[in-house]
């Protein structure tokens, strides 16, 4: 009976090869490094599921093989699976050791059937959604291990299983130019994974220490763009579950549906779009709602499943992507960023769909095309997040109406100097405008703002190089004095300051006169910034005590009587500036 069986496989295998004129035979003998072998296989489409081998070997098979002349098949399940097949012929005297790998990684099983010369048969498996067995071997992508020994024809079949489009570029690869490339594509992959991850880094950061919905979005968006180019690309399968029948398929499409519908809500807060158009708005929780539906396309009609795929993959994104730009011609801030940020994923989404219906050209660079899309995606929005979160802190450290650093920055920046960080400091002057009361309640407040802008306005311009003026509060400043010199340097510049901003301001064609009073408290070391800011207040509640107009100097140094010591009173010495 064995023998009866091998003849009967001798004699299918001989009518088969007979009759497959359209498989054209490839010398393994002249392939160096890699070669496309696309336009040497024969297709065999809508083949019944349980089909075996034999069945398809049969002399009375009605699968019939044609040959596309294309070096990439496109095509689809349409009811049953693919089988296709090639010769692989060796006629040199050592024996041919090659691998095939099938660079689409969206196949749920694949197998491959070596059949040599007296009708052996070498298995193997590969794909998503089995584990990889016989001559199957790890890799991205479905790879098998093809050894024809010398002076032989071997027969190659494979077939594919698959519930998605088909987009199948075989490639025949040496042994050592297989691991060369093999090595090379995971590195590429684990080096966007990688890039994405530290993105996910940082928008965790900030989801952690913000109650703003963007951010945590931000933050969900970044982490399903890893994860799901670390599944998508079979990377995970080929580290990982290499071994097992575990499916990473299912995943795949919940980590795309997640990654669209956060990045969708993600545009949608950060924009303030429910605001600003509600149309857009409520499309987007749409598309969102469809996306989050697709990760659950294996428990959904065939029909329904693959509707909310395209929209939620296609159409929806591409509609987004217009209502942003319409945003940004309207002046929309953030706009313009996020449009940059969405293109790149959007245009390696569209060109892969020309792809599938073979509009472009097959290129290496297609493998790679999402996840760089998507890394220059995260690039974009981690600037356009980065730039808010920047103009947010500078917001809470400057005084809107004067643009000087505020209260809080100060506090900060003598928190920095207090530990040896930052600007070096020799002094603080505490100043208080003279009669600007008498401007707000006799011109208003908008005079009085004027006012202030324009005060603020000449102690930056007084204090450009050594000083840095910061506004505290109402009519009041503070001023850190960073340039070395001597006490008498120091006063003399407060003298300068009471004389800019004592000159007279033109508001709504009225001249208006404020004076000041400064308040003096000097840094001989780092412990004297510990409540430096409130012994300049106390030299300034005495400068005011004293008169308008008026420096007064808060000094700790011992002093050289107590004659001395008493006519200072509480070590304050005041110096009225000569009108």
């Amino acid at each position: 009976m064995p023998c009866a069986r091998r003849a009967l496989t001798l004699l299918a295998m001989g009518v088969a090869l007979a009759a497959s004129a359209h498989a054209q035979a490839i010398s393994l003998d002249s392939i160096d490094g890699r070669v496309n072998i696309g336009s040497h296989v024969a297709y065999a489409q809508g083949v019944d599921p349980e089909a075996t081998l034999a069945d398809i070997m049969a002399p009375d098979s009605s699968v019939e093989f044609r040959q596309s002349g294309d070096p990439v098949f496109h095509g689809a399940r349409k009811g049953g699976d693919v089988w296709l097949k090639t010769e692989l012929v060796n006629s040199s005297d050592t024996e041919a050791h090659n691998n095939l790998v099938v660079r689409y990684p969206y196949v749920q099983s694949m197998e491959a059937f070596l059949v040599s010369a007296d009708g052996r048969v070498s298995r193997g498996q590969a794909g998503g959604g089995v584990d990889i067995s016989g001559i199957g071997v790890p890799a991205p992508f479905p790879a098998f291990a093809l050894n024809v020994p010398p002076h032989e024809t071997n027969t190659l079949y494979l077939r594919v299983h698959s519930d998605t489009v088909l987009i199948l570029p075989l490639w025949l690869h040496t042994n050592a130019d297989y691991e060369l490339w093999s090595h090379g594509s995971i590195a590429i992959y684990m080096l966007l994974i990688g890039i994405m991850c530290s993105f996910t880094f940082y928008a965790f950061s900030l989801a952690r220490h913000s109650r703003e919905t963007a951010y945590g979005l931000y933050f969900c968006f970044c982490a399903a763009s890893a994860l799901y180019v670390l599944f998508s690309s079979g990377v995970a399968k080929t580290l990982f579950w290499s071994g097992t029948d575990f499916s990473t398929l299912p995943l795949v499409y919940a980590l795309q549906g997640v990654l669209t519908a956060s990045g969708a809500l993600f545009i949608a807060a950060f924009l303030d779009i429910r605001a600003r158009w509600p149309v857009l708005s409520n499309i987007i929780r749409i598309v969102a709602a469809l996306s989050l539906l697709c990760s659950f396309n294996a428990f959904l009609p065939e029909k329904f499943a693959r509707l909310a795929y395209i929209a939620s993959s296609g159409v929806g994104p591409l509609v987004i992507l217009v209502g942003v730009w319409a945003l940004y011609n309207r002046k929309v801030q953030g706009a313009g960023a996020i449009l940059l940020a969405w293109s790149p994923s959007i245009l390696a989404t569209v060109w892969l769909y020309l792809r599938i219906f073979d509009l472009t050209p097959y290129l290496e660079i297609n493998h790679y095309i999402v996840p760089l899309g998507l890394s220059l995606t995260l690039l974009q929005f981690s600037w356009a997040v980065g730039k808010r979160v920047r103009e947010a802190e500078t917001g809470a450290m400057t005084d809107p109406l004067t643009g000087l650093p505020n209260r809080r920055h100060l506090d900060a920046t003598l928190q920095q100097i207090g530990k040896g960080f930052g600007l070096p400091c020799t002094g603080v002057l505490a100043l208080d405008l003279d009669g600007f009361k008498g401007i707000n309640d006799t011109h208003g407040h908008a005079a009085g703002d004027l006012v202030l802008e324009i005060v603020a306005e000449r102690l930056k311009q007084i204090s450009h190089g050594f000083a840095r003026p910061y506004r505290t509060g109402g009519d009041e400043f503070i001023i850190l004095y960073t340039k070395p010199g001597s006490r008498t340097e120091m006063r003399a510049f407060a003298e300068r300051c009471i004389e800019h901003v004592s000159k007279p301001i033109k508001v709504l064609s009225c001249d208006m006169n404020v004076g000041a009073s400064i308040g003096i408290a000097f840094v001989d070391t780092p412990v004297d910034i510990q409540g430096i800011v409130p012994r300049a207040d106390e030299a300034l509640y005495m400068a005011k005590r004293s008169g308008k107009g008026t420096v007064c100097l808060y000094d700790q140094r011992p002093q050289e009587s107590q004659a001395a010591h008493e006519a200072t009173a509480l070590n304050i010495v005041a110096m009225p500036i000569a009108s």
